[in-house]
């Protein structure tokens, strides 16, 4: 399949061509506002164009259709493609456009904020009740509240009813579409990296993050993957392939419930983690009271990574008549700690909303911020995202751990199919590429983030985060020495049972060295076959002596060895050195033995 059906970042000639080949099967939409500013400004800053074609599209381009250079791929099922039917296009770009979740957060002071939700899925109006309320608040210009429109995903209606009202960055909307680490040096849609100077002109900032997701089996992994692939924005999840033996239910673990199966779980538990590389952008108004926040949706199938972060909600005092017969009300659970319920809509977006809507700041702010309105919110998302690095940094530490133990200790796991030596070394790959990826997301995020002078107050305000985001740091720079340290420990024993194998070939071949030449020497003999007789009989009388000589040579030395050690305890034994030092150093030596580092 072509890699760049509409050209790439200096093939312009070849795009014009490529949408003109199309004709009426070219996407097209009707031009509004914001996007024909968009286009406007796009051949100054290149970068835009995927903006241009996310809008007109409805999501990313090349999602489109089987572009001509792709026409030979048609029995083919690709990834990322609209039918084949134009009508099915068409409405699938229809219903892209126009798909939204915003909830619109309302800050009033020594109040509760107020939310209203605009989703497409319920209501066929969403678009205009959601122009009517920001077209509301641009009027009204309320200086004593703080209106916050929190966004799920992204769409054309939603770009361009925020983006046309507010006056807003297209940047910023196009810094949210994709999740790209690096870029090929073909790739058109790059976005360029900016100075600190230029970046703090900016009133939006981008926060970057892992997330680690749970699966109890394969097919809910890739159900999560087909889910995340239908989404308008670009995101992917990255399974680790990292397997271990405790992933796994056992048998006995599968049959050890007692009262039938049909209280049990049918399906045994193969656990696998996926990570999604994840943005949270946020921008404010210079003028108005107002912000914008994007978030990304998270597929259905799966659990946040050990339910994710810890609840730093206050623990309510010991009272008995309160608590001792009524259960926790399911409303005041942060979402990713529920229980999975068909009625409980847990996601990322919805994790943001429970704590976004406290009415009381749980960290105690400086004099300084205390009070203002946007406080709450990017204090919010800043003590989420922590918590997101922490857990990845966690599972870090997790995965390596358990491949050390498969390095020391290869004798516990009862199967070879997930942690031998080798399955460690593909591990290891697997996050020598990964974390080096995490940790400039993590940079990066503490850049943008960490060096805002505007709003006022929010130097301030990230203040209070800084020793733990560059403890996250300093703990994945940690992690990548140790897997450098890993890599060379797993290569060494590999190494060392690789020249323990040439060892035994060599002493098997030099057994069978004498009976052959014996057999080369007799073999000159012309004599007929019946009288070979007395060669063969001295031949198997030759072979067998040089055989037990080699032999007895052999366990001579493996006695003389052990008589060197008998004679080195008498010595340390008479040297008054204690029992338990030598048993120490005889174990050392056997663990050494075994080919381990």
């Amino acid at each position: 399949m072509a890699s760049y059906p509409l050209g790439d970042a200096y093939q312009d000639e070849k795009r014009d061509q490529v949408l003109k080949d199309l004709g009426k099967d070219c996407w097209s939409c009707e031009t509004n506002n914001y996007l024909s500013y968009v286009k406007y400004i796009a051949p100054k800053w290149p970068h835009l164009q995927l903006l241009v074609d996310f809008m007109e599209v409805g999501t990313i381009p090349t999602r489109w259709c089987r572009f001509p250079e792709e026409k030979n791929y048609r029995d083919q099922t690709l990834h990322y493609t609209y039918s084949d039917k134009e009508s099915s296009r068409l409405d699938e770009q229809r219903s892209r456009a126009s798909r939204m979740n915003v909830a619109l957060l309302r800050y009033t002071p020594l109040q509760k904020p107020g939310i209203t939700r605009f989703e497409s899925q319920k209501s066929v109006f969403a678009s205009e009740e959601l122009e009517r309320s920001a077209t509301n608040i641009k009027i009204a210009n309320q200086t004593d509240q703080f209106n916050l429109f929190v966004v799920e995903g992204l769409s054309r209606d939603v770009i361009e009813i925020l983006g046309s009202i507010f006056g807003i960055d297209p940047r910023f909307f196009r810094a949210h579409i994709t999740e790209n680490v690096w870029n090929n040096v073909r790739d058109r849609w790059r976005d360029p990296s900016l100075l600190d100077v230029d970046a703090q002109r900016r009133d939006w900032f981008q926060m970057r993050f892992m997330r680690s997701r749970y699966f109890a089996n394969q097919k809910d992994l890739q159900d999560a993957e087909k889910e995340t692939n239908k989404f308008n924005i670009m995101r992917r999840i990255i399974a680790d392939n990292n397997d271990t033996f405790w992933d796994k239910d056992s048998k006995l673990c599968q049959n050890w419930w007692p009262w039938g199966s049909a209280q049990r779980e049918t399906t045994p538990v193969d656990a696998k983690v996926g990570l999604i590389r994840s943005r949270a952008t946020f921008w404010l108004s210079p003028d108005l009271p107002v912000g914008v926040l994007l978030l990304e949706p998270t597929p259905k199938a799966g659990y946040p990574l050990w339910r994710g972060y810890g609840n730093w909600d206050n623990i309510p005092p010991f009272e008995y008549r309160l608590y001792a017969q009524s259960p926790t009300p399911q409303d005041e659970i942060p979402p990713s700690q529920q229980r999975k319920q068909t009625d409980t809509n847990e996601s990322w977006f919805e994790e943001y909303l429970y704590w976004a809507q406290r009415s009381v700041s749980v960290v105690t702010s400086p004099d300084t911020i205390e009070g203002k309105l946007p406080s709450v919110p990017i204090q919010s998302l800043l003590h989420l995202i922590c918590g997101e690095w922490l857990i990845f940094a966690d599972y870090l530490n997790t995965r390596l751990n358990q491949i050390d133990w498969a390095i020391v200790r290869p004798s516990f796991f009862p199967k070879a199919d997930t942690d031998t030596r080798q399955q460690s070394l593909d591990k290891l790959h697997f996050w020598r590429r990964t974390t080096p990826q995490a940790r400039d997301m993590l940079n990066n995020c503490i850049r943008q983030t960490f060096t805002l002078i505007r709003p006022p107050g929010m130097a301030q305000l990230t203040e209070l985060y800084d020793y733990d985001y560059k403890a996250v740091a300093e703990r994945l720079n940690e992690h990548e020495n140790r897997i450098d340290r890993l890599s060379s420990a797993v290569n060494s024993a590999i190494s060392l049972y690789d020249a323990r194998s040439t060892s035994n070939l060599t002493i098997l071949a030099s057994i069978f060295i004498p009976p052959s030449l014996v057999a080369a020497v007799l073999s000159m003999n012309t004599d007929p076959l019946i009288e070979l007789y007395p060669a063969l009989k001295w031949w198997a009388i030759v072979s067998t002596t040089v055989i037990a000589v080699i032999v007895g040579v052999l366990l001579g030395l493996g006695s003389v060895h052990g008589w060197f050690i008998k004679v080195k305890l008498l010595l340390l034994k008479l040297s008054a050195v204690p029992a338990s030092i030598i048993a120490m150093g005889n174990k050392k030596e056997k663990w050494r033995t075994n080919g381990t580092v």
